[in-house]
């Protein structure tokens, strides 16, 4: 399933992305890692992630974070 990987400067910031993020559910599904703290992957799909990366660019005024990474591999992928 295609993803894309961000890294929260604070680990604090986990629940405000989270809001901030659920203001466009249509968009994916937000999943924190139970072993990086402080990442969270965003499970979406092919035709969604140029529309994820504009809304990531917004929700980065209010909190700071970068991209880690994406895929858009079309394998079945199990979140940790």
């Amino acid at each position: 399933m295609p993803h894309i990987k961000i890294e929260l400067e604070h680990r604090r910031n986990i629940v405000l992305f989270n809001y901030l993020y659920s203001l466009y559910q249509h968009l994916g599904w937000p999943r924190a890692s139970k072993y990086k703290k402080s990442e969270i992957t965003i499970y979406t799909t092919k035709d969604l992630l140029k529309e994820n990366i504009k809304i990531l660019n917004m929700i980065s005024e209010e909190i700071c974070f970068k991209i880690s990474g994406y895929s858009t591999s079309q394998k079945k992928t199990i979140p940790d």
